[in-house]
Parts: C-alpha cells; structure tokens; sequence
C-alpha cells in the first residue's frame, strides 16, 4: 500500500507537473522496494503534508525511480512551513538522501523557468458605453463596445525581444444596447497585426516593425507607423530617430493620404529641473502630390441623363514640416499640469494646443485610488499630422473641454468616465455646421492582466 500511494503521488507529479520534457529522459535509477524512504513519504502523506492521489496507480507493482522520489521531496520541501517539528526532521532526511538528484531537477527546472519567464502576456477587456449627441441628434459616434486588446513578448536573448499585439472590438449596437447594427464584422479584429523588435546595437537602441507610437503627449503624434525607431545615447536626454510609414486606416488623424507618404523626425525628452519635464519633437513627412480619380458616369439627376467623362483632380498634402513641444510640471502635492503645443507649415489652422490638469492618480495595484482631472483641447484643422483622437473623443478641428474621473474599483479593475463639452469643424471649412456643438458622455470598466 505505500508502494502504491507512492508510485501515484510521482506519477502525478511526473505526468501532472513535471511534463514529457523530464519523463523522457529518466537518469536515475530505481529506489529498492524496502528503501526507507517509501515508509517516511507514506508518512508524510497520511500527516497530511503530501497528498495521496485515490486508488490510481502508476506501475503500481515496480519500484519508482530516483528522479520520481526527489520529485516527491521537492514538493515535500515546498510545504515546510506546515510541517510540525517530527515532520519537518522527515523531509530534511529526505532531502539530504536525494540531494544529487535535487540538484539536477533544479537545473531542469531552472531551464524550463527560463524559458516560460521569456514569454509575457499583457492587456485588458473592456465595456464602454458613449452617449454622444448635439441637441438630440446622434454626432456619429459608435464607441459602444467590448474590446480585448492583448500584447506578448518573447525574449530571443539578453539583448532583443520580440513583441506582437492584437485588438478584438465588438459592438453592442450603434445606436443603442439592443441589437447589433452593424454586425460584429470590424475588420482586422483578432489578427496579429502589430509585430515588431526591440534590443541594442552597441549603446544604440534598435526598435523596428509596426507599432503604436506616440511623442508630445500623443498631441504631435499618436498613432500607428512601421518604421525604424534608434535610441540614441546622449545621457540624460533620450533622444529618438525615426523613420516610419503609417499605416493605421488613412494613416494619420489629420494628414491627408498618409499611408502613400512616409514620416520621419527627432524626439527629445528629459528632466530640466526635479519638477519639470520636457518633451520636444520635430518631423516632417514628404509631400506627395495627391490624384483624385472620378470616373466616367450617367448624371441620371438631369433628365435626360447626361453622361460625365472621367475625371482627376491633382492637391498636395497640406503640410510638410511639423513639431511640437510638451511641458510636464509637478505644481505642488499631488497636481501635475502637462502643456502641449503644435504646429506645421500649412497655410491656415495649423496650430493644436492641449492643457491637462491631473490630481493623485489612478493605481492598478491599490484599490480605492483614484485619479481627478480637466483637460481643455483646440486641434487645428492642420494643426498636426496625427494626434491621440482617444476613441474619437478627441477629432480633429475641434475644441472643447473634459472632466474626468479613473477609479481603482479593485485591483486591476478600473473604471473611468468623463463628461466632454466641445465645438466640431472649429474652422468653417468641411461645408458642415461651424461650431457644431458636441457632449461626450463616456464610461467603461477595464479588467487588467
């Protein structure tokens, strides 16, 4: 019988925990039949440090090996501080008899550690509800939705890893909870569609591939690109170069046709004093000569209809040349005040601005905290070649102002909302109402991982 409560103990453990990797290659030898140390984990088991695992057996009527007993001792040794003064004299017996054994798992295990420790998983779910209208009438938002977004990385060895992302986003409704209008059918959802490398080339970082990225308080730029991103050592400055293509829908929030142009700049971002940080960014992007094609048609608006010939229409991107500059600034205990400002070389509505005033702070890890602050916002109709829209609260040719809230409803659970009055098409150029009045009402609970 203690055979048997034994030999089941180790096959669980070997089949259970321990996997074919050990299994495959056993280097050690059998333990003899009347080995002392059947009895001592037999006691062990009935004392309740170890668990006995029913009337299963593995080779139930065979001794076990070696390497399944120091199994057995390394789970004994990890309940040490259940164990009472007699039971604890047991399993330092054991451990002194199964030390050479000990050491090798520890070195199999060590590897296996290694190797599971350079794979890390990350991201949240997420339910948001918007209530986004003006005088009644829907502005055209749909952010009513549940979203998974979930990023891995893989250490390839001390210098590089790899990384790659997906987003999953499912509407309840467009405009309401019941029904689903459009259909859960976002394109590109639950692909792999961020892959990218980061690591060093001699006191260069090296980050390459496509990613989200953002500089100036996502004000300048935030969004997605592939590129070449070279963290240069200039001490306590970082500074960045990079090249990229954007690549996330038109590319960019307001540069014209940006995923047939490319982007490039420089980012600067330290501390200049214990209190304030600074984050410059200059960039451009090429000019392209933009072809707007009609095509040949029947105008069966006109009676008779008309036929209309094919047609193009040549513009260039209306900018070139773009940066911005963020001032962050500890102002006194617990308020932080962060400055944005932008601009580029298009010939009208070509300056964006953002103010932040935050109080505490949001803590994934302290449950119960919380986070106060008020932002005000005037994005240019060319004011920067692609700003953080923040799920379209934040469009391009507008301007306004939030208060918000982000509170820690649990450990990794936060739930943030915030109430937005703000004025769209600021510059009277889109043929749409100027001024058109926006409230933004937005709330959504994220489970952390």
């Amino acid at each position: 019988m203690k055979k048997k409560v034994i030999a089941s103990l180790a096959a669980a453990m070997v089949l259970g925990v321990a996997g074919t990797s050990f299994a495959a290659a056993n280097p050690f030898s059998d333990v003899p039949v009347k080995h002392w140390s059947y009895g001592a984990v037999t006691q062990l088991v009935n004392n309740g440090i170890l668990e006995g695992y029913g009337d299963h057996s593995f080779r139930g009527d065979q001794p076990i090996s070696r390497y399944e007993m120091a199994i057995i001792v390394a789970k004994a040794m990890s309940k040490l501080d259940q164990a009472d003064a007699n039971n604890k004299a047991i399993i330092d017996k054991l451990s002194l008899e199964y030390a050479a054994e000990l050491t090798k798992l520890d070195v199999k295990y060590d590897r296996l550690e290694k190797k599971v420790d350079s794979l890390k998983w990350s991201g949240f779910v997420r339910a948001k509800y918007d209530s986004d209208s003006s005088n009644g009438v829907n502005n055209g938002g749909g952010n009513k939705h549940y979203f998974l977004a979930l990023e891995g990385s893989g250490k390839v060895n001390d210098n590089w890893t790899g990384h790659w992302a997906s987003e999953t986003r499912h509407e309840y409704t467009t405009s309401g909870w019941g029904g689903v209008n459009p259909p859960d059918n976002n394109a590109g959802d639950g692909t792999w569609f961020r892959i990218w490398a980061d690591g060093k080339i001699g006191d260069v970082g090296v980050t390459g591939g496509r990613k989200w990225f953002g500089f100036t308080d996502n004000v300048v730029w935030g969004h997605e690109a592939t590129g070449l991103w070279l963290d240069l050592p200039t001490g306590q400055l970082k500074t960045t170069a990079f090249v990229a293509k954007p690549t996330q829908g038109n590319g960019a929030m307001t540069l014209k046709d940006a995923t047939n142009t490319s982007i490039y700049g420089v980012n600067f971002n330290g501390d200049i004093s214990k209190n304030v940080n600074i984050n410059l960014l200059v960039g451009g992007n090429k000019k392209n000569n933009l072809v707007t094609t009609t095509a040949g048609h029947w105008d069966i608006s006109q009676n008779p209809s008309v036929w209309v010939p094919a047609s193009s229409t040549t513009t260039t991107q209306q900018m070139s040349s773009w940066g911005g500059l963020t001032v962050t600034t500890k102002i006194a205990q617990d308020f932080k005040l962060t400055t944005t400002y932008a601009r580029t070389n298009a010939n009208d509505f070509n300056t964006s601005q953002h103010v932040r005033l935050d109080y505490k702070g949001y803590d994934a890890n302290v449950p119960g905290s919380y986070g106060i602050y008020a932002r005000y916002f005037k994005f240019g109709a060319n004011g920067d070649p692609s700003h953080d829209d923040e799920w379209d609260s934040l469009r391009t040719d507008s301007k306004g102002w939030i208060l918000g809230v982000d509170y820690a409803l649990g450990k990794n659970i936060q739930w943030s909302t915030f109430y937005s009055d703000q004025k769209l098409n600021t510059s009277g150029t889109t043929g749409a109402t100027k001024d058109l009045s926006r409230k933004l009402i937005r709330t959504s609970v994220d489970l952390h991982f």
